[in-house]
């Protein structure tokens, strides 16, 4: 078998992979990354479609955050442009857009009457200043106690979709936590793809003599006395061993432990494994038109929708993603069950039909060109 050596070996050239790797290489640590993919980026990368920029899950990326962060830190360019993070609810066939202090209130009470909304509200502002609400409620369960008006539960089912969660099933504490992190937060999208992201990542690990390989599967990680000693993965059709003082799986914490060994992993960890980590479905539709198919340029939510339904017209914010005198429109659903096994082909067309119940050119103008669904291991 043949071997080589390197400082570190990063698994999965995801985000959190070429950022982990980048910030090593930065600091002289000699890094191979490992992608088992033709492509690297994960969930935040692109491909080049008829001329359009598809994402492969990502869609923005926070700015002023962790990322930029680290990108400053090894000097290369964060190259966004920024993106309106505002809400925008279809409400009885009505767009109302969240307006940004006191919006949600506003919000509530163009469905509720003034008592039912304040209580809603100051549930809210309660879980925001005081106590947060258990983690053993979902959203749903918890706002229940509130209210039982289905368009207002409509309205927060819009919003948690932004998790990509259903909100029968995301626990309402984690709700709220998101819902703190995103007051003031800033976004923006990579006009180019978010693949021109990535690659400046790889410029930083190959400019400190590592490398980054595709193609390339990660087959075991090596441990001895309770100590990694590097990878073996599968090359061009052979094995290799790779001798390594760090290992940084960023393969998921399941594969992870398959990886290095149930055996090399406490109890307690693994039993939080089986019991707490469960994958999700998710279902992302790219559609081409020639004039845009919503003129809003944030983010509008289908609140009455068959599916939990939101989407953004990206051309609008950047032309770039769209060849000339084309738009494209990013859809995204949550199917009922987001833990429950994806029946993709029924799911899909339930969604179909929300866009054409909300998108009056969607049969004459709309082209599908692309539908991407997430389930099991495969990050969202």
């Amino acid at each position: 078998m043949k071997q080589e050596k390197y400082d570190v070996v990063v698994i999965g050239s995801g985000m959190g992979g070429l950022c982990a790797a980048a910030l090593l290489a930065h600091e002289d640590y000699r890094t191979l990354v490992v992608e088992k993919l033709p492509l690297i980026g994960g969930r935040a990368s692109s491909m080049e479609y008829k001329g359009f920029m598809l994402g492969t899950g990502s869609f923005y990326v926070e700015t002023g955050g962790i990322v930029e962060g680290i990108f400053k830190e090894v000097g290369v360019d964060f190259e966004v442009r920024p993106f309106p993070v505002r809400l925008c609810f279809r409400i009885g066939g009505k767009d109302y857009e969240l307006p940004e202090k006191g919006g949600l209130r506003s919000l509530i009470s163009l469905v509720a009457d003034k008592e039912e909304a304040e209580k809603v509200v100051a549930a809210i502002r309660r879980a925001f200043t005081w106590k947060e609400p258990s983690s053993l409620l979902s959203v749903r369960d918890w706002l229940l106690q509130y209210t039982h008006n289905e368009k207002v539960l409509a309205i927060f089912k819009g919003m948690v979709t932004f998790q990509c969660v259903h909100f029968h099933e995301m626990p309402a504490n984690e709700f709220v936590r998101q819902l703190k992190l995103a007051r003031g937060a800033t976004a923006g999208v990579p006009p180019k793809g978010f693949l021109t992201l990535m690659k400046q990542l790889v410029k930083v690990i190959e400019a400190k003599g590592g490398e980054v390989w595709t193609h390339c599967r990660a087959k075991r990680i090596l441990i001895a006395d309770e100590v990694v000693k590097g990878v073996v993965v599968e090359k061009e059709g052979s094995e290799q061993e790779i001798a390594a003082k760090i290992v940084i799986s960023d393969a998921g914490p399941e594969k992870t432990v398959e990886l290095a060994g149930s055996e090399n992993f406490e109890k307690g960890y693994l039993k939080e494994l089986r019991e707490r980590v469960l994958p999700i479905s998710f279902i992302g539709i790219a559609i081409a038109s020639d004039r845009p198919l919503i003129d809003y340029p944030g983010v509008l939510v289908l609140t009455e929708a068959r599916r939990a339904v939101s989407m953004v017209c990206s051309s609008l914010t950047c032309p770039e993603l769209a060849p000339p005198g084309k738009h494209l429109l990013m859809v995204y659903s949550v199917p009922d069950s987001s833990f429950l096994p994806l029946r993709p082909g029924k799911e899909i067309e339930l969604v179909i039909q929300d866009l054409r119940d909300n998108l009056p050119r969607f049969d004459r103008e709309a082209e599908i060109l692309h539908v991407s669904y997430w389930q099991r291991d495969w990050p969202v």
